[in-house]
């Protein structure tokens, strides 16, 4: 305890706010650091301010990401401020953890954890501050994306009204293509009645009257087919036009709500290039990593050697509290075994009294049986005498 008298004799150092608000940032013991030199101050609030500085950085971070999902400024505020204490106490944890050691591995083995963690949060950090830094692009990005699909709407589109415009155009084919036999049967008809081919008879003969009905027939055939294609062509463009309304329709509804959310944002930030975000997510891992880099790197200083001397005694005086306790402890179960032993041996002593108090009675009640039998028998051999003389008689 030598020590820690000698540092409570030492003369306190007064800090400034700022410098005090940073030594508190860095969760170091300010009693401890108001008896170490102005450079462990100064370390330790430089340290402090690192932690602060993430903690903003984190919290405008946060906050502008929890704007582009809420469009709310107010509530993008506070869960701003809510996100940026959580990683500043985070990150003051971590700090507050690292404990000074002689051993180079032992360092190593407690802070890469926390080197693991704080690039954890680094990268959380950095993607809302990538998606502010890279706005313009990532818009461009997006508008790019909302054209391609609505390029490939009009495609789908495209694709189904040319299905059914050769729909139409295979049913306008086979009508055209009747209406040529019924032509050619007219041609033939007029030829041979007239006399200019054929059987070269002028007037309505047999053969006249043949190729007339085969006429009239396929005119029949032709009128049918017409009207039939016509009408299955009228539902065609019915169709054509609702696939061309739904088109129009569905672009409004695409340009209204296309995505702009934080999936669409962060969507569109994955298709730029990668250089300039992994230079943005290296930078907040560098600053996330300072604070530990920079206690890890330091020397091992006077407020390290007072922090260690005071836990140090405080683990002696722990270990000295419970050994007293342990002898009390020990004290009082070998006096309660003492007590114990000596009320069994006062136990066992009068069980002792009392079975050579029983087998007294035993042998008292032995002794009346035996009197009792012997002038029982006594009586018998008086009787078998005076009956044995009565027969004698």
């Amino acid at each position: 305890m030598s020590n820690l008298n000698q540092t409570e004799e030492t003369p306190k150092i007064l800090f400034s706010p700022l410098q005090n608000f940073f030594i508190f940032c860095s969760a170091a013991d300010k009693n401890i650091l108001q008896r170490c030199p102005a450079s462990e101050h100064n370390k330790y609030a430089s340290i402090g301010a690192t932690v602060f500085f993430t903690g903003v950085l984190a919290s405008l971070s946060g906050g502008y990401a929890l704007y582009t999902v809420f469009d709310n400024i107010v509530l993008a505020i506070v869960l701003g401020l809510f996100w940026g204490s959580l990683v500043f106490n985070l990150d003051r944890f971590i700090v507050s953890t690292i404990k000074k050691s002689e051993g180079k591995y032992g360092q190593l083995k407690q802070v890469t954890p926390r080197l693991l963690l704080a690039i954890f949060l680094a990268i959380v950090i950095s993607k809302p501050l990538e998606l502010k830094i890279f706005e313009q692009e990532i818009n461009e990005q997006m508008h790019y994306t909302g054209m391609k699909k609505t390029e490939e709407m009009d495609l789908l589109y495209e694709q189904k009204i040319k299905v059914k415009s050769e729909a139409i155009e295979l049913l306008n084919a086979k009508t055209e293509e009747r209406f040529q036999q019924r032509e050619k049967y007219y041609a033939d008809y007029k030829c041979e009645c007239e006399g200019s081919c054929g059987t070269g008879a002028k007037g309505v003969g047999s053969e006249c009257k043949r190729k007339q009905d085969k006429y009239i027939k396929s005119d029949k055939e032709y009128q049918e087919l017409k009207a039939q294609n016509d009408s299955r062509i009228s539902l065609i463009n019915q169709e054509v036009q609702a696939l061309k309304n739904d088109k129009v329709k569905f672009k409004e509804e695409l340009k209204t709500n296309f995505a702009k959310g934080l999936m669409a944002r962060l969507n569109a930030l994955n298709e730029l290039p990668l250089g300039p975000s992994l230079a943005i997510v290296l930078l907040l891992i560098a600053i996330e990593i300072a604070p530990i880099f920079a206690k890890l790197l330091s020397p091992f200083g006077p407020y390290d050697h007072l922090l260690k001397t005071i836990e140090y005694d405080y683990e002696i005086d722990e270990i000295s509290s419970i050994s007293l306790r342990n002898q009390k402890l020990n004290n009082h179960l070998t006096l309660i075994a003492s007590m114990e032993q000596e009320k069994v041996g006062q136990e066992i002593l009068n069980n002792k009294e009392t079975l050579h108090l029983i087998e007294l009675a035993h042998q008292e009640l032995i002794k009346e049986q035996l009197d009792i039998w012997v002038e029982q028998e006594k009586i018998k051999l008086r009787q078998n005498a005076l009956n044995d003389y009565k027969v004698n008689l």
